[in-house]
């Protein structure tokens, strides 16, 4: 086992790695299959057009889609969430039972997606699919805990589950920054965090086989000071893989905290050199390019697509131009 998981497969007795292709590139954004004895869950989905990569790795790895009992959100993003409404249609024909957990605020979002969606077709034209309402009924709503206990035992707990006979407990952690509805799921089992998926409250990793990080830092709603407060909470806990929304499994418990503390040090950095460059000259397209150069040496993959890698710099730099207040929407 490498530091870092790329491979869609099982990464241990009950989770699935799953690449979703987006814009048609493997290394771009994940989601996460839990296979239990009784249940199964998903966790984020990626866009309506990223749903049949979902069901067709189910087919493949003879996953019962009719004992999927939840699907995950960990914020409403078209690029995590924007399918949710297509994967709920399609798991509801094979258990009307089947429930979206989310907090309150990630629901209204996804049901009033217009501007999201709309800001988001700016930067990447039809790679967003579509969105539609989903309806009340579809929803079980959580609060997120805040309750970051060192010892996995103390976690708040959503619900438990059975693999191979034993108890495995899901907890979903309250973590804003990147969104101010962003939550992450883990998994408990034999006093261990066995699993937690940061989605974007940790950054992005999109490098093979080193811990470097890249912000998620997109607007609107990114807030600097909310978003190093969960790295701050995150570091008090210690995961054996770590999920990340963009991309991949982090291995070990070291590994995640080295990742977790190199984020933390670069979202410092990056927001310092925005300022200085703004100070020099106040305007976006000056600031981007000068940021470039820092993303190329964090990433193995601008080369492989590098028009979808302009835009990310755009999105991720203007975010934390909008929270230091040098932009508005």
């Amino acid at each position: 086992m490498g530091i870092i998981t790329i491979e869609s497969g099982k990464i241990n007795d009950y989770v699935h790695h799953v690449d979703l292709r987006e814009f048609g590139m493997g290394r771009v954004l994940t989601c996460f299959i839990a296979e239990f004895d009784d249940c199964n869950l998903i966790l984020d989905c990626g866009s309506s057009l990223e749903v049949k990569t979902i069901l067709r790795y189910a087919k493949r790895n003879k996953i019962d889609l009719s004992k999927v009992k939840y699907l995950i959100t960990t914020h409403h993003h078209f690029d995590h969430a924007g399918g949710m409404w297509k994967l709920y249609d399609k798991i509801k024909v094979l258990n009307p039972n089947v429930k979206i957990i989310t907090n309150e605020e990630t629901r209204i979002l996804l049901n009033d997606y217009e501007y999201h969606l709309s800001r988001a077709k700016r930067t990447f034209g039809e790679f967003i699919g579509e969105m539609r309402a989903i309806e009340d009924d579809a929803f079980k709503i959580i609060e997120p805990s805040l309750n970051f206990n060192s010892d996995p035992n103390k976690l708040d707990v959503v619900e438990s589950f059975k693999s191979n006979g034993k108890e495995v407990k899901l907890s979903i952690l309250k973590t804003p920054g990147h969104t101010h509805d962003h939550q992450c799921p883990l998994f408990v089992k034999d006093g261990e965090i066995e699993f937690i998926f940061f989605g974007e409250a940790v950054g992005t990793i999109y490098h093979s086989t080193k811990l470097i990080s890249m912000p998620t830092s997109m607007p609107v709603y990114f807030k600097y000071d909310d978003y190093m407060k969960s790295i701050e909470n995150l570091k008090k806990i210690y995961p054996l893989k770590a999920g990340m929304g963009h991309f991949g499994v982090i291995n070990g418990k070291q590994n995640v905290r080295e990742f977790l503390l190199n984020n933390e040090s670069f979202m410092q950095e990056f927001r310092e050199k925005i300022i200085e460059l703004y100070n020099k000259k106040p305007e976006t397209k000056y600031v981007v390019e000068r940021v470039i150069p820092i993303f190329a040496e964090r990433s193995d993959l601008m080369n492989e697509m590098p028009d979808v890698f302009k835009n990310i710099i755009l999105g991720v730099t203007y975010g934390m131009m909008m929270d230091l207040g040098y932009r508005d929407e």
